[in-house]
């Protein structure tokens, strides 16, 4: 008895090991560089394995195990991130660590995005509240460029008294006109700020919103596009901008797609100019090619980097530096 005890133990001993020996785990790469806005994890494991992974210090997240492949994506940031990915199966468990790369930031989001606004608000302005608008600017850098501090009318007034007679007439009526092109700068000021808020109601699902939390979301969805954003502790990580191909053939579609990608390239620092030029040359390549499966390619301008990535339905331009 004391015998057969003994193999039976031994038996379950090498069942055991036999099972521990089924499970695995692979990561690819322990050392991963982001790729659009994210750095990508795939790896396999035991096909009834249950898997999750961690960033750095934050709450472990499960991840779907499908017929033992999983796919972890990381968003990037800036500065180097561990990802410790485990596998449990049963009371087995295997962890593996993968160091993710940093990249650099395309800058501040907030600023980013309350300029694109503006930009986008602008825009929508009739042309005549546009012709105010920059005659504001003009005006307000003209002031900024003036050694001479602004007085207050008593104040001029009494300066010109102290003219001799034969200069006052003159000094009393440049007085008077700097007083009415001041006063309808105010008419103008006003009218240009009523306007920008009419604009900025009938536009707000246009704008960039101007408070995010971490993560990969989209923050502007409209018909034609849609705009991705990576934000990380206040850095505009990356952008994605996405296309129906179906939105690209019509005019309304062609009007939106080139608004949105020049606004976008001109508040990241790009040319824009460069970049749709750059641009417009890829689609036509595109064209000569039979090819239906997702091809990528790289425009850059200024330090900024366009992924231009195009499949059947949609096209995608992953922003980055």
């Amino acid at each position: 008895m004391k015998k057969f005890l003994t193999g039976v133990v031994g038996l379950f001993a090498l069942v055991a090991l036999a099972g521990c020996g089924n499970h695995s785990l692979s990561v690819g790469a322990s050392t991963k560089t982001p790729s659009g806005m994210v750095a990508v994890i795939k790896g396999k494991a035991s096909k009834n394995a249950k898997i999750s992974y961690q960033i750095d210090q934050q709450a472990k997240k499960a991840v779907k195990n499908t017929d033992g492949a999983y796919v972890v994506e990381v968003p990037a940031k800036t500065k180097k991130q561990t990802v410790n990915i485990t596998s449990q199966k049963g009371s087995d468990v295997i962890t593996k660590k993968v160091t993710i790369n940093k990249r650099k930031a395309l800058g501040q989001y907030k600023p980013i995005a309350n300029n694109y606004n503006q930009a986008v608000i602008g825009m929508s302005l009739s042309k005549a509240d546009q012709q105010k608008a920059k005659d504001l600017a003009a005006a307000e850098k003209k002031a900024k460029a003036s050694s001479s501090k602004p007085t207050s009318a008593a104040k001029a007034k009494a300066e010109i008294a102290k003219l001799p007679a034969s200069q006052q007439k003159a000094a009393l009526a440049k007085l008077e006109a700097q007083g009415k092109e001041m006063a309808a700068l105010q008419k103008e000021g006003k009218e240009v700020q009523a306007a920008m808020a009419t604009a900025k109601k009938e536009n707000k699902d246009k704008l960039l919103p101007t408070n995010m939390s971490n993560g990969v979301k989209n923050v502007i969805t409209q018909n034609n596009y849609t705009v991705r954003a990576n934000y990380q502790d206040k850095n505009l990580m990356g952008l994605t901008l996405i296309v129906p191909v179906k939105a690209m053939k019509q005019e309304s579609g062609q009007k939106d797609f080139g608004t949105v990608f020049s606004l976008l390239s001109n508040e990241l620092g790009a040319n824009p100019k460069s970049v749709m030029k750059q641009f417009e040359k890829l689609l036509k390549d595109a064209k000569k090619s039979s090819s239906t499966s997702t091809a990528t390619n790289v425009i850059k301008s200024n330090g900024v980097k366009f992924e231009v990535g195009y499949s059947t339905t949609h096209l995608y331009i992953y922003i980055t530096k």
